[in-house]
């Protein structure tokens, strides 16, 4: 049995592990705090990353934050705490890619390679195995790890150079926050109007201008329900600022994003940061002077 490492047992990770699992890898998994539904899943959780990379040598992390991937590598009890020879970690969270690259020198200082990667798509699309996976970095690595992704999922990429997957899931993201705030603004707009929103969700939904984060988040509006988090409104947020930065430093045109994104922080700075990223439509009928249905919202005063 192939013995497979993975990081970051959250909203993406315990899927993938549950997959990787039923596909028959033994999965090693790491968590800071109790990792017993991973267990119950049939993994064996270990007590450190460096603990996952003495038992295998193909690890995929999922992460949080630059901070996360900082102590995961080169923290005390990292993967690059030690030898990492022949050992290779796929990185597939969105993070600064300065701080991805300076991870991979981390590794590649210890005789490891890590791969640049990233999903496109929600949990739900990871059980279901459609999400969309890139990588990027040494080829060969990436083609050892196939089979892998090829659990996984039945659409994972290669686009080339270490950073293109996270460049890309920088586009990936920039279409989801203009989707999700059109999204909101029409709810606001059909309300403005007289409509009953379930009906116009229903009406909108496989007519020419639905799409996955329309499906996913549109009836989450109406009703007022994101107390059941698939990516909170800050994670999105942030990914936002991150592209706006690149634009810039790019010379990149950038009206939808930056006309878009101060609905985000609004929606923040009202206490909906913690919450799905569906409570933007909070800022829309705010601006709107419309009502703001909250039968299962987590509104923070």
């Amino acid at each position: 049995m192939t013995a497979i490492g993975l990081i970051g047992l959250g909203n993406m990770g315990m899927p993938m592990a549950k997959i990787l699992i039923d596909a028959g890898y033994d999965v090693l998994g790491y968590r800071r705090g109790d990792a017993s539904d991973f267990e119950a899943l049939g993994g064996r959780a270990m007590t450190s990353p460096r603990a996952v990379a003495e038992e295998t040598d193909i690890i995929v992390c999922c992460i949080p934050s630059d901070a996360a991937l900082e102590e995961i590598v080169s923290g005390p009890e990292g993967i690059a705490s030690a030898d990492c020879t022949g050992k290779i970690l796929a990185e597939l969270s969105t993070l600064t890619p300065e701080v991805k690259a300076a991870q991979a020198a981390a590794m590649s200082g210890q005789g490891g390679l890590m791969l640049d990667g990233a999903i496109s798509g929600l949990s739900p699309m990871v059980v279901a195995r459609t999400a969309v996976y890139m990588l990027s970095g040494e080829e060969a690595a990436y083609e050892k790890l196939r089979p892998v992704f090829d659990a996984l999922t039945g659409k994972h990429f290669y686009m080339g150079d270490f950073g293109a997957a996270m460049k890309t899931k920088l586009c990936a993201n920039m279409l989801v926050a203009a989707n999700i705030a059109s999204t909101a603004e029409t709810l606001a707009f059909g309300a403005l109007m007289g409509l009953d929103q379930e009906k116009l969700v229903e009406a909108l939904r496989d007519g020419a201008g639905g799409s996955i984060q329309f499906m996913a988040r549109a009836g989450r509006m109406a009703r007022g329900e994101w107390d059941n988090v698939l990516a909170s409104t800050a994670l999105l947020a942030k990914d936002i600022r991150m592209i706006e930065k690149t634009g810039t430093e790019l010379g990149a045109p950038m009206p939808i994003l930056k006309n878009v994104r101060p609905f985000y922080e609004t929606a923040i700075e009202d206490g909906y940061g913690d919450v799905d990223v569906a409570a933007v439509y909070a800022a829309f009928a705010k601006a709107a002077g419309l009502p703001i249905a909250e039968p299962k919202g987590k509104k923070k005063s």
